[in-house]
């Protein structure tokens, strides 16, 4: 079975017309930017962060049990992730929160600038 053979463009199609760029420019619209914090990003890194303090804490701190010292570093360094992860959450939740505040202060400024472009004569009417 042979494929199909895809054929040159004749000189019958019409050539596509080059794009209207100022159209483009006339139909822009508004657009805000949510400058969010990433949750993941932050979890992770205070995952990664309480871990290695953790370990570090566990291996340098005095062991006065009867079992390893690194048994004693995983156990200590598990409780670091987990406080690492709640911390990490905090921090991005708090960051979060100033995202609205930061939502109206963008609009409030759009809409200054548009009552300032409007001119004197469109904003008594």
């Amino acid at each position: 079975m042979l494929a199909p053979r895809l054929g040159a463009v004749s000189e019958q199609q019409p050539s596509p017309e080059p794009a209207d760029f100022d159209a483009a420019d006339r139909e822009v619209l508004p657009a805000s930017v949510r400058r969010a914090p990433k949750f993941a990003a932050f979890i992770a890194t205070g995952v990664i962060v309480g871990g290695v303090l953790g370990l570090i804490l566990g291996l340098v701190l005095p062991n006065s049990t009867g079992v390893g010292r690194g048994t004693v570093a995983l156990l200590v360094a598990s409780g670091f992730i987990v406080l690492g992860v709640v911390v990490g959450g905090v921090v991005a939740v708090l960051l979060d929160r100033g995202t609205p505040r930061e939502l109206k202060a963008m609009k409030q400024a759009e809409a200054e600038a548009e009552q300032r472009d409007a001119g004197p004569d469109e904003t008594q009417a």
